[in-house]
């Protein structure tokens, strides 16, 4: 009898022992239950308060990573992160932080191209992805459109202007810079050398052509955009004319053999119509004018100014003056159209038109000589009297949106 009690006595001790943890079982296997019971609100709070302590620990270990510079285990660990939270921005900023430090520069673009645009940070990132691409990966039509992309999140980014016009100036990409220029100008984003390639558009070859479309070509050797590019210059320079110098081109075709590859390239018939009108030879200028698509033709000042020069060649004056000043609309700043009109409007006697644009030749022809040989440096750009120059010509032409932007700038601040 005293047996079956003691029996009994640690049965229920036992039986207490097993109830708590079974009601724990149980509160576990039920909370899943209970989740769905009470539906997502408590779902998304047990959720958030995991990921809370995650983000701080994720964060607190990469930035640690980062100061020491530890580039490959912050790798794995940011990596993890942008797993887990692809919609952050600190991971992926953390990955391209740490694929620069190996020198992944492929890497460097992914990433920075992940941080979401509505990121306060996005716009810095995307100035850090468009420099790669320019400079470490050698992918300039990527900077480019990255550029635009910055652009178009926040019209002010100094940088990013600077940038594209550089690279439209470098690529002779006459019209489409001078649209950049101007939306730069709108924004008071323009930088000094800006009006330089402004009032430069159409005649302007730059020094830097072919050293920096030879880089370009070394990433994209079939663009067509390039090797014209880089060929001017050492047309224009006739640096094969140079015999200490000429070994060095051998690999620029002729002008003629180029212009044979790509008859419909608008730098390149722009070229031979100048240098055609220079001999007098009216029937290749009236050949060349039917090479590129009226379209682009038409938004050209160059072709203008040929069609001015064929319709005056023929005893058509009044015509010549209307192709004249479609292409002084299309660009003020040419000095050559500046005296074209004077000459032309003398000869159709009207002296007072005339001396208008005798008085503006004189400003933009020396403004022309200026710029040829000019310090190419911030302090060359920002001279006074150049800029004095600039505004007096911005005056003499109209452009109202010019003339303030240099007002503004002339000012003291």
């Amino acid at each position: 009898m005293q047996q079956s009690v003691v029996k009994s006595a640690r049965e229920e001790e036992l039986q207490s022992l097993r109830r708590p943890w079974r009601r724990v079982r149980l509160r576990w296997l039920l909370l899943p239950l209970l989740a769905l019971m009470v539906g997502a609100p408590a779902g998304r709070w047990f959720y958030s308060s995991w990921r809370g302590v995650s983000v701080a620990d994720f964060n607190r270990e990469c930035r640690e990573l980062s100061t020491r510079q530890k580039w490959r285990e912050l790798s794995e660990l940011s990596e993890k992160w942008s797993n887990i939270e692809p919609a952050r921005a600190e991971p992926w900023l953390y990955r391209a932080g740490a694929a620069e430090g190996l020198e992944d520069w492929a890497g460097v673009v992914q990433y920075l191209d992940r941080v979401p645009r509505d990121d306060r940070r996005a716009v810095g990132a995307l100035v850090r992805k468009a420099v790669a691409e320019f400079e470490q990966l050698n992918r300039p039509w990527d900077g480019l459109r990255t550029c635009d992309e910055v652009l178009e999140l926040e019209p002010r980014v100094l940088i990013a202007h600077k940038q594209v016009i550089f690279f439209d100036a470098m690529t002779l990409q006459r019209a489409e810079m001078v649209r950049r220029i101007r939306r730069a100008i709108e924004v008071r984003r323009e930088s000094p050398e800006s009006y330089v390639y402004l009032v430069s558009a159409s005649w302007f070859y730059s020094g830097s052509l072919y050293r920096h479309n030879t880089r370009w070509l070394e990433g994209d050797p079939d663009d067509e955009t390039f090797q014209v590019a880089q060929a001017l210059q050492v047309y224009t320079s006739q640096a094969k004319s140079d015999l200490e110098r000429a070994a060095d081109f051998e690999h620029i075709p002729p002008a003629e053999e180029l212009l044979l590859k790509y008859p419909h390239n608008l730098e390149l018939v722009a070229y031979f119509l100048n240098r055609s009108i220079t001999d007098g030879d009216l029937e290749r200028v009236q050949m060349l004018l039917q090479a590129v698509p009226s379209d682009r033709a038409d938004a050209d000042a160059r072709f203008w100014r040929a069609r001015a020069w064929c319709e005056d060649a023929l005893g058509d004056l009044e015509s010549a003056e209307r192709s004249l000043r479609r292409a002084f609309a299309l660009d003020p700043y040419w000095w050559q159209i500046h005296f074209q009109l004077h000459d032309l409007l003398r000869r159709l006697g009207r002296p007072d038109e005339s001396a208008r644009y005798l008085e503006i030749y004189k400003v933009s022809k020396d403004l022309s000589t200026a710029i040829m040989t000019m310090n190419r440096s911030e302090e060359g750009f920002d001279d006074p009297e150049f800029s004095r120059s600039l505004l007096k010509l911005a005056e003499l032409v109209g452009d109202d949106e010019v003339t303030v932007a240099l007002r503004q700038r002339a000012s003291p601040r």
